[in-house]
């Protein structure tokens, strides 16, 4: 998961940053000290999940919600203890979090966020990607397999290919549930496949070997679709 802090006061940001090191489930994290700051971080990067202040100095953390996909799961920080049943009227809200914070508490809330990720992930078929200087929407469903280019993904379309600036591991946790890894450097549209043979993905007029290692959960999501 990638994680966004946004809190006007650094101790708070360094201490929520060392209870995320603590949680094996999350990899990324950016801080930020300041609202407007974190809407241009939201409007440039996609984040799992959103550890928002409630009282920032120059837009309110309510203001931040205004900007946020309702995708995006969010954990309001707040000394403010009224604001829980306030906090039913915004889609993104999954917990609040009232200062002080305790660790077993951050803890129980990004645990209901990740129970909220792999419904997301299902329902969610459209993803926007940085292609050169332009971010284009891409339908998920039209994608045949993506393929690693070094540090960029290459998506491969029946009839065209969307190079974009992120590995294939990034891509990877941003996908639907009908996309598997079947390589190192390969993940696959498991609707597109047409046949399995020989140690091979086919997918149209495209041949792609599958590793030994990713075979089993390969057959294992086909039977469950299927």
């Amino acid at each position: 998961m990638r994680c966004l802090i946004v809190d006007d006061d650094p101790l708070i940001c360094d201490m929520l940053e060392h209870f995320c090191s603590k949680v094996d489930f999350i990899s990324h994290v950016t801080l930020s000290n300041s609202g407007f700051e974190a809407i241009n971080l939201i409007n440039q990067r996609t984040f799992d999940l959103i550890l928002l202040d409630y009282d920032l100095p120059d837009i309110t953390g309510k203001d931040i919600l205004q900007v946020v996909d309702n995708h995006t799961p969010v954990i309001m920080i707040t000394a403010n203890k009224d604001f829980g049943h306030e906090s039913y009227n915004y889609d993104q809200i999954v917990d609040f979090l009232v200062k002080p914070i305790e660790f077993t508490r951050f803890f129980k809330g990004v645990l209901k966020v990740k129970k909220e990720i792999p419904n997301i992930l299902k329902t969610e078929n459209h993803l926007f990607i940085k292609d050169g200087n332009s971010l284009v929407k891409v339908n998920l469903n039209e994608v045949l397999y993506i393929k690693s280019a070094g540090n960029y993904a290459e998506l491969i379309f029946e009839k065209k290919k969307v190079m974009t600036l992120m590995t294939l591991k990034e891509m990877e946790t941003k996908l639907p549930s009908h996309f598997q890894r079947v390589h190192r450097s390969c993940i696959v549209n498991v609707d597109k496949v047409e046949s399995i043979a020989n140690g091979d993905v086919r997918i149209q007029d495209h041949e792609i070997s599958i590793s030994s290692s990713y075979e089993h959960d390969l057959m294992k999501k086909i039977n469950l679709l299927n």
